[in-house]
C-alpha cells in the first residue's frame, strides 16, 4: 500500500504534466486565445525561417550552373 507522501507526490507529477493541456482547453474555452491565430503565426514563421535558410543553398546552386554555363 502506497504511503500518504508517496500519493501526494504521484498527485502532483499527473498534476504538472496535465497543466498545458488543461491551460490550452481553459484559455479556449474561455476565448483568452485564438488558437486558430496561434496556428497561423507559427506556420508563417516556420515558413519564413525554410526560406531564409534556403536562400544560401540556392544562390550556391546557381552559382554553380552559371559557372557551368560559361565554361569554367
Amino acid at each position: 500500500m502506497k504511503m500518504s507522501n508517496e500519493i501526494a507526490h504521484d498527485a502532483a507529477i499527473t498534476a504538472v504534466k496535465a497543466a498545458p493541456g488543461l491551460a490550452v482547453v481553459a484559455t479556449s474555452v474561455t476565448g483568452v486565445v485564438n488558437w486558430s491565430d496561434v496556428a497561423y503565426m507559427l506556420t508563417a514563421g516556420y515558413m519564413a525561417l525554410q526560406i531564409i535558410l534556403l536562400i544560401p543553398k540556392y544562390r550556391d546552386m546557381l552559382k554553380g550552373l552559371w559557372r557551368r554555363g560559361k565554361g569554367e
